[in-house]
């Protein structure tokens, strides 16, 4: 399944953002609206920005616009934002009376898919729709096949009476292709490359590069088949090890660029694992964009937690409450940050994923994450009150080992219990948090036992450690997150490696600093380097292999 087609009109791509959130009956009317002006689109005028958004939507803009959009430029951009809105409506195939798959149409007209892709930006009209066990298909309606009939019939005359290649034609091709593969492109890539120069389609080329290679008994492209589920899965954990993708290219025998692509598919495969548990407890309302640009968002994050228990102890019982205000914020902001990241996932393709997307999805993540971090500390005196209503008694009374659990048990169901609050609700997350907490506690044997008459207060020792509650409040923490040991060793690198990782994850310096951080992407790290997002994923890697060698030496010594 390709990704959804790109804007080439900003006002439109804003537009198609607008309305992707509104209710689907809302989406399904203007994408009706949207087809009917393509239909009877004169392709030799110019049309107004103003009109066009009338048509769709039925509301004229409070300011008019003086951009005016060639008819077969916005007929292209119609067929784009008709794809949209059927993305965001979730149209199931079977309600769709007649309506043609992209293989069907291919036989129809005896195109292959990749001229197939052409028609899509010189305006045939398509819908993204849910096909089969919740697949995303790509299927034509019998009005859009008509209407592209009668616009284009010289262009599909054309398409259906072509020729075979020319011998020399032929020979261009496969001299093209070594290039191509000299600069470690499958054979796929320079397919698709050679089909897009030569005005031939992509299936089409790949079987002449094929047939050539069998009649000739050379491969010009070296273990240029697809990878299989292990070797898919060796790239995931290489990237996870910020292992060179150009290592792991050689391991596989594969090219680098193959390495790249998988890698990045592996990662959209593991996101989309994890909707679910990502989404879980979020509502279907419009998105709240200032709530990941407001101060609870960005301020006071990105610090670590208590790492001993007696540290613990006294961070509980020396915090105040936390204001209703701040509550709130950080609650929507982690909420939004979870929401954006879920409404990307679920746009996902299944192959051919862009790593900016993945990584800024990835980043949302960890943000959220960030911010839902310091919400658990807030309530960590109502954690600690829970405990101790339970025993009876003071925390110490368990003992260092039974604390320990009780503690970290008591921060997962604080975490889950702050998911099943809504910013809107009433009343605030001390109650929802301390019964998480409380029923927590039944399952551990040793708190039954604990709270005994005349027991001496046990004390607990200096050297009782316990996890960092920061990487503790979603489950999927543990594939998102990087090593536990890279934060510890921030001060064993150099200066510019910490610099790198604490502005990548999300990392605020330790106390007496108070600055404070959130997880950048890719491309916001480059910005703050002044380099290139390669370069900067390049030191990125380097960066973690260099913090993981100086915890594995520091734990040798």
């Amino acid at each position: 399944m390709p990704p959804l087609p790109r804007f080439r009109v900003d006002e439109l791509a804003e537009l198609a953002a607008q309305l992707r959130f509104a209710p689907r009956s809302a989406l399904v009317r203007d994408l009706e609206r949207t087809e009917a002006l393509a239909y009877e689109l004169d392709a030799g005028g110019s049309f107004p920005l103003d009109y066009v958004v009338f048509r769709v939507t039925g509301y004229r803009p409070d300011r008019s616009a003086d951009a005016l959009i060639p008819g077969e430029e916005l007929l292209g951009e119609l067929a784009t934002l008709a794809e949209h809105l059927s993305s965001s409506a979730k149209i199931e195939l079977s309600s769709l009376d007649g309506a043609l798959s992209a293989e069907a149409l291919c036989e129809k007209w005896s195109v292959s898919r990749k001229t197939l892709e052409r028609y899509r930006r010189r305006g045939l009209l398509s819908r993204r729709v849910i096909g089969a066990g919740g697949k995303p298909r790509v299927a034509y309606m019998p009005e859009a096949v008509a209407a592209f009939e009668q616009r284009e019939p010289q262009t599909l005359r054309a398409a259906t009476t072509f020729s075979r290649l020319e011998p020399e034609v032929r020979a261009r091709v496969i001299a093209e292709a070594r290039e191509h593969a000299r600069e470690g492109k499958s054979l796929n890539q320079a397919a698709l490359s050679i089909a897009e120069r030569i005005g031939r389609g992509h299936e089409t080329v790949r079987q002449i590069l094929q047939r050539w290679e069998r009649e000739e008994g050379e491969s010009l492209f070296d273990g240029s088949g697809p990878m299989g589920p292990r070797e898919r899965r060796l790239c995931f954990l290489a990237w996870r090890r910020a292992l060179e993708p150009g290592v792991v290219a050689t391991r596989v025998g594969k090219p680098r660029a193959s390495v790249l692509r998988v890698t990045v598919d592996e990662r959209a495969r593991v996101l989309r694992g994890l909707l679910p548990a990502i989404a879980r407890g979020l509502r279907d309302e419009a998105p709240d964009e200032t709530a990941a640009a407001g101060e609870y968002a960005t301020g006071g994050i990105g610090w670590a937690g208590p790492d001993l228990l007696e540290d613990f102890l006294a961070l509980a019982r020396g915090l105040g409450p936390i204001p209703a205000a701040e509550e709130r914020g950080r609650l929507t902001a982690c909420r939004e940050l979870r929401r954006r990241a879920a409404r990307a996932i679920g746009e996902l393709p299944e192959h051919g994923n862009s790593s900016p997307e993945i990584d800024r999805i990835e980043t949302d993540l960890r943000w959220s994450a960030r911010v839902k971090a310091e919400l658990v500390r807030a309530l960590l005196p109502v954690m600690l009150r829970a405990i101790e209503s339970r025993l009876g008694a003071e925390a110490e009374q368990l003992g260092s080992v039974a604390l320990r659990a009780v503690v970290e048990s008591g921060i997962e169901a604080a975490a889950s219990a702050i998911d099943t609050v809504h910013p809107g609700d009433r009343g605030r997350l001390a109650s929802p948090v301390s019964l998480a907490v409380d029923r927590s506690m039944r399952s551990i044997p040793a708190v039954r036992a604990a709270a005994q008459p005349g027991k001496a207060r046990r004390k607990i020792g200096s050297s009782t450690a316990v996890r960092d509650l920061t990487r503790m409040v979603y489950g999927w923490q543990r594939v998102l997150e990087p090593d536990a040991r890279i934060r510890g060793a921030l001060d064993l690198v150099g200066s510019r490696d910490a610099l790198i990782l604490r502005l990548r994850f999300g990392y605020a310096p330790p106390p007496p600093s108070v600055e404070d951080a959130r997880p950048l992407t890719l491309a916001e790290l480059a910005d703050a380097l002044g380099s290139k997002p390669l370069h900067a994923a390049r030191s990125e890697r380097a960066a973690i292999r260099h913090a993981l060698e100086a915890a594995r030496r520091s734990a040798d010594a």
